[in-house]
């Protein structure tokens, strides 16, 4: 072997040990990316479920019909009253305890959330169409995330 033969082999291990550092730092970008989507489509399923929830004690409460309007940025104080029975509260205390639920649940459950629910009357039906919004800080990111639900009940 010439002497000018183990040079080349040396730069020949410096060239393949610059690519494969490439390489990997391609893999880890794209790694720490699945990783950030994952999270906010967590984010964006809790969300999914947490609207469900509440769509789900409206329909269970229809008396309790204006007293779910919440107003996007108003965080609720806890009710004087916890309604833990059915007949134990009037339908709007239900209300107001379905509420402070919910937005506890999802204050804790979504970074930086706020949640409004719109109640539109349907007609000259006792129905209502309930907007159902929760607004988040997407982990990670700087844009803010929404998911809204409409139902009728």
């Amino acid at each position: 072997m010439k002497a000018h033969d183990r040079g080349l082999t040396l730069i020949e291990v410096l060239v393949a040990l610059t690519v494969l550092t490439v390489g990997m730092l391609g893999l880890a970008s794209m790694l720490l990316g699945g990783l950030q989507a994952s999270r906010i489509a967590l984010q964006h399923s809790q969300a999914v479920a947490l609207a469900a929830d509440v769509a789900d004690c409206i329909r269970a409460n229809r008396a309790g019909g204006n007293s779910y309007a919440l107003a996007a940025g108003t965080t609720l104080s806890e009710p004087t009253r916890t309604c833990s029975a059915a007949g134990e509260c009037t339908a709007p205390e239900m209300a107001a305890t379905d509420l402070y639920r919910w937005q506890q649940s999802v204050l804790r459950a979504l970074p930086g959330a706020q949640t409004a629910v719109t109640v539109t009357p349907v007609g000259t039906t006792p129905a209502h169409a309930y907007a159902i919004r929760i607004l988040w800080t997407q982990s990670g990111d700087s844009a803010a995330a929404e998911f809204s639900l409409t139902v009728q009940a």
